[in-house]
C-alpha cells in the first residue's frame, strides 16, 4: 500500500494531469499539462502509475492501472517502495509517480476517533470534499448484536473514507438492485454502521462551516442504505453548491434493528433508531472538522425515513443533536411506524415461534414472492431456515433474556430468502414505545414534546401507482361487494389492531368499514368496474396510512406554536416514467441478469397522480427513484429539481423555504388561523384548509369520534410475557374470590328483598291493618 503521506508538508495536492518523475529528483512529481500518454486513459477512474525499473544498468519505464484495493494510495507522491504495485520486482524500482486521472485532491482531518482521509472535487467553480464510509459506531456484531450502539473506538492508523461502507442487512429487494447502490448491495453485512459526508469546501476559508441534513432512508425499515437513490454528482449540485453539506447513514433494519424483547422492568428495541441518535451524536462531536455546523443540524427523511425523522425531532434524547426536521411522506403518528397495541410482530417471543417451527410462513404468499423474485427456495422443511438455533431446543422454558442471547450467538440470517420470507409474513419493522427513547406514541408523543420547526407533506396520490394484483383483483369485470369489503376491513384492521392505543370492537371496526366504503367505493351508479374500485382501495391506503397522520402531526406542531411548513407534492412529468424489473436466474450453474422494462400508466381521467417517492427523483437524483425512471429528464423537471432542492436548503439554513419569494410565491406556515399549505408543482400555489380535505377531516374527526366513543375500558397494553403457573393460579383464586364475594352480596341482598316482602304482607293480612271494617253507618 502507497502510504506515509507527509501531512504536515502537503495537506492538500491537486493533481489534475498526469504526474511525471523528473532529472535526479526521485521524490517529487510534477503535474503535465493537458492530456499526456504517460499513463493508460483506459484507467477509467482509477491510479495511474508510471515506474521506472533499473536492472543491469537499464533503465526500464512501465506504466499501467492500479486499482485502489487498499484505499491507502496516496495521491501525486513519488515513492520507492509501493507495495501493492502489480507484477513488480518491488526491489528494482528506483522512483515511482501514482497519479488520478480524476480531478480531485485528498484531504485528512482529524476526528475524535483519528486521522480521517477523504477527497476534494472541484466542479464548475465549487468545491466539494466527500468522506465516505465512515464507521459512527463500533460493528454491531457478536456480543454488540441486538443492542444498542456502542461508540467507536479510536483507530491508530489514517482511516481511508473514500468509498461506500457494506449495507445493512437486506429484509426486502426494494432496493437490491439500485441504479447508485446496486453493486454496493452485494457487500451487505451486519457490520454496516456508516456515515457519508459531502460538505461544501472553500479553499480561501477553509474554517466555514455550513449548515448539515441528515438523510435518512425509507424502505418500511427492511431496506435501503445511505447509497440507495444518491447521484453523488446530483448531490453536489443541489446541495452543496447551494451552500448546505448533506450526510447520509445505514442503520439497522428488520430483525436486527427492529426486534424488541421485555428486559426486567423495561423494553428493549428500537435498535435503529438509537443508531441513528448515536450517528447524531457523531455529528455533533466530529461534523466541525468536516466544514459543518453542529448547531444547525436537520433531518430529513422519506417514508420510513420520514417516521424515524418524526421520531428524532421530538426525543428526549436527541435534545441539542438536531434543530430542524423535514418529513416527506411519512408520520410518526401513522399506524404503521410505532407499534401501540398487542403483542408486536417483531416481538422475540413471536420471532422464535417462526424460527423453530412452532407458526409457519404463509407460503402460498410467500412462495410465488420469491419465485417472481428469482429467489432461491433453500428449504421447505422448517420456514426455509438452513438451520434452526440449536439453543431453541428448550425454547417453552426460556424468558425473553434467554432467547436474545440464544439469538445473539446462534441465529443465522446469511439466507436473504428467510429474511424475505420472514418480513413478508411479519410486515413493517415498527418502532416501539421504550419509554425512554420513544416515551408516548401516536400524537400525544408530537403534543408534549414538539420542540423545532418542521417541513411535512404527502405526495398529492401517495398510493396511485399501486396495481389491481397488490389488492388481489386481476380481472377485468365489475367487483363483488364481498371483494370490496374483503379489501377494506383488511386495511382497517392493519390500521386500528396495532396502529390504536387500546382494542376496538368488532362492531365498530366494522362500522368503520362500512363507513369508508360509502366513502372510497360506492357510487350513485353502483359503478364497481376494477379501475373504480382500485382508484377506491388506493385512495384510501394513502389517507389512512400518509394524509391524516401527516395533518394530526401538523396540529400537534401547530398546538405547540412551533412554525411548521406543510405541503403536498403535486408535480408530475410530462416525459415517460419506465419501470425497471432485475431478476436473476441461474441456468447451469451459470447466473444470468434479466432486465424488464415497462412504461408506468398513472393517470385518474386522463390526468397524471403524483405518488410515493417520485419527489426524491428531484432531489437526490435526475429522475431516479427506486427502480422507476423518468426518461428524457427534461429541462422542465430541472426547474422543478432546482425548486426543490432550493426549498430544503432555504429551510436548513435560515428555518423557512422561502425567505424570499420564488417566482412570486411565499410558503407560509400552517397556523389556527391561516390553515394553509404549498401545492408544490410548477408554478407553486397555496392551498387553503388542512391538507387533501375533507379527507383528513374523515379520518381525524369523524372515525376518532367512532373511537371515542368504543373503546373498551382496559389500559393500554404493552409488551408482557405470558403468565406463570403461580400467577395463573393467583389470578385463577382472585377471580373465585371476587366472584364469590359477588355471591354472597347478592345473596344477602335476596334475604334482606324477600324479608321485606314477608313483614309486608304479614302485616296486609292483620287486623290491625283493616281499621274501618267496624264502622257503622245507620241509614
Amino acid at each position: 500500500m502507497l502510504h506515509k503521506l507527509l501531512l504536515a508538508i502537503i495537506p492538500l495536492l491537486f493533481i489534475e494531469n498526469i504526474c511525471e518523475p523528473t532529472g535526479d529528483r526521485v521524490h517529487e512529481c510534477y503535474s503535465c499539462p493537458g492530456s499526456s500518454p504517460n499513463c493508460d486513459d483506459t484507467c477509467d477512474g482509477r491510479y495511474c502509475y508510471k515506474a521506472e525499473f533499473i536492472a543491469d544498468g537499464y533503465t526500464t519505464v512501465k506504466r499501467g492501472c492500479l486499482n485502489d484495493t487498499d484505499g491507502g494510495i496516496q495521491v501525486g507522491l513519488c515513492e520507492e517502495t509501493p507495495s501493492n504495485l502489480p507484477g513488480s520486482d518491488l526491489r528494482a524500482i528506483e522512483r515511482m509517480c501514482v497519479c488520478t486521472t480524476d480531478k480531485s485532491k485528498s484531504r485528512s482531518v482529524w476526528v475524535e476517533q483519528g486521522l480521517l482521509l477523504g477527497k476534494i472535487y472541484k466542479l464548475a467553480d465549487n468545491y466539494v470534499q466527500i468522506f465516505r464510509g465512515i464507521p459512527y459506531a463500533e460493528a454491531p456484531i457478536g456480543q454488540l448484536r441486538f443492542k444498542r450502539p456502542v461508540k467507536r473506538a479510536r483507530w491508530h492508523q489514517e482511516y481511508a473514507a473514500l468509498d461506500y461502507g457494506a449495507p445493512c442487512l437486506q429484509f426486502m429487494e426494494f432496493h437490491k438492485n439500485d441504479k447508485f447502490a446496486g453493486s454496493n448491495m452485494q457487500n451487505e453485512s451486519e457490520d454496516c454502521l456508516f456515515l457519508n459526508v459531502f460538505t461544501p469546501y472553500d479553499p480561501e476559508e477553509e474554517s466555514k462551516l455550513h449548515p448539515v441534513i441528515v438523510w435518512i432512508h425509507g424502505g418500511s425499515f427492511l431496506a435501503g442504505s445511505g447509497d440507495t437513490g444518491i447521484d453523488m454528482e446530483v448531490i453536489t449540485k443541489h446541495f452543496t453548491s447551494n451552500g448546505v453539506a448533506l450526510i447520509t447513514l445505514n442503520y439497522r433494519l428488520g430483525l436486527l434493528g427492529f426486534m424488541n424483547y421485555k428486559n426486567n422492568d423495561h423494553i428493549e428495541g428500537n435498535f435503529g433508531i438509537w443508531d441513528l441518535v448515536m450517528a447524531l451524536e457523531w455529528i455533533q462531536t466530529n461534523v466541525k472538522q468536516l466544514n459543518g455546523d453542529p448547531t444547525k443540524v436537520t433531518v430529513m427523511g422519506e417514508s420510513a425515513g420520514a417516521a424515524a425523522a418524526s421520531v428524532l425531532a421530538v426525543s428526549p434524547k436527541t435534545k441539542g443533536l438536531l434543530h430542524r426536521a423535514i418529513m416527506l411522506s411519512g408520520s410518526s403518528t401513522a399506524g404503521w411506524a410505532i407499534h401501540r397495541f398487542g403483542q408486536p410482530a417483531w416481538s422475540v417471543n413471536n420471532i422464535v415461534s417462526y424460527i423453530n417451527c412452532q407458526k409457519e410462513l404463509d407460503k402460498q404468499k410467500i412462495q410465488p414472492l420469491l419465485k417472481a423474485s428469482g429467489l432461491p427456495i433453500i428449504s421447505e422443511e422448517c420456514n426455509m431456515q438452513e438451520q434452526i438455533p440449536e439453543c431453541l431446543g428448550n425454547s417453552e422454558g426460556m424468558n425473553s433474556i434467554e432467547l436474545v442471547e440464544c439469538f445473539r450467538n446462534e441465529l443465522n440470517l446469511s439466507s436473504f430468502s428467510f429474511r424475505y420470507a420472514l418480513a413478508t409474513e411479519l410486515g413493517v419493522s415498527k418502532m416501539i414505545v421504550d419509554d425512554e427513547l420513544i416515551p408516548q406514541s401516536g400524537a400525544e408523543l408530537i403534543s408534549n414534546n414538539a420542540r423545532v420547526p418542521i417541513i411535512i407533506g404527502v405526495a398529492q396520490h401517495e398510493w396511485a401507482h399501486k396495481k389491481a394484483q397488490d389488492y388481489g383483483l386481476n380481472e377485468f369485470k365489475n367487483i363483488s361487494i364481498e371483494d370490496c369489503n374483503s379489501n377494506i376491513r383488511k386495511i382497517i384492521n392493519e390500521h386500528y389492531h396495532t396502529g390504536c392505543a387500546k382494542k376496538l370492537h368488532d362492531s365498530t371496526l366494522e362500522l368503520i368499514a362500512n363507513a369508508s366504503f360509502l366513502r372510497y367505493i360506492d357510487t350513485p351508479e353502483n359503478n364497481r368496474t376494477l379501475i373504480r374500485v382500485v382508484y377506491g382501495l388506493q385512495d384510501l391506503e394513502a389517507d389512512i396510512q400518509f394524509v391524516a397522520p401527516a395533518q394530526r402531526e401538523i396540529d400537534a406542531y401547530v398546538m405547540n406554536g412551533i412554525p411548521v411548513y406543510a405541503y403536498s407534492f403535486n408535480y408530475f412529468p410530462k416525459s415517460a416514467i419506465y419501470e425497471e424489473e432485475q431478476k436473476k436466474y441461474s441456468i447451469f450453474g451459470q447466473e444470468t441478469l434479466k432486465v424488464k422494462r415497462k412504461e408506468l400508466q398513472i393517470r385518474r381521467n386522463g390526468q397524471p397522480r403524483a405518488f410515493h417517492g417520485l419527489d426524491h427523483a428531484y432531489i437526490f437524483t435526475n429522475g431516479y427513484s427506486s427502480n422507476l425512471h423518468i426518461e428524457p429528464f427534461s429541462r422542465r423537471d430541472q426547474q422543478m429539481a432546482k425548486m426543490l432542492s432550493a426549498m430544503i436548503t432555504n429551510f436548513a439554513k435560515y428555518g423557512k423555504p422561502t425567505p424570499v419569494e420564488w417566482n412570486g410565491f411565499k410558503w407560509i406556515p400552517f397556523t389556527n388561523e391561516s390553515a394553509q399549505y404549498a401545492i408544490l408543482d410548477l408554478p407553486p400555489r397555496k392551498a387553503i384548509g388542512s391538507l387533501h380535505w375533507p379527507a383528513t377531516n374523515f379520518w381525524n374527526k369523524e372515525m376518532a369520534l367512532f373511537e371515542k366513543l368504543s373503546l373498551r375500558e382496559k389500559s393500554v397494553q404493552t409488551l408482557s410475557e405470558e403468565l406463570t403457573a403461580d400467577e395463573r393460579l393467583q389470578l385463577a383464586a382472585y377471580r373465585r374470590a371476587w366472584w364469590a364475594l359477588w355471591l354472597l352480596v347478592g345473596m344477602i341482598a335476596l334475604v334482606i328483598w324477600v324479608s321485606i316482602i314477608c313483614i309486608v304482607v304479614t302485616r296486609c293480612h292483620s287486623p290491625r291493618a283493616k281499621p274501618y271494617n267496624n264502622i257503622v253507618v245507620n241509614s
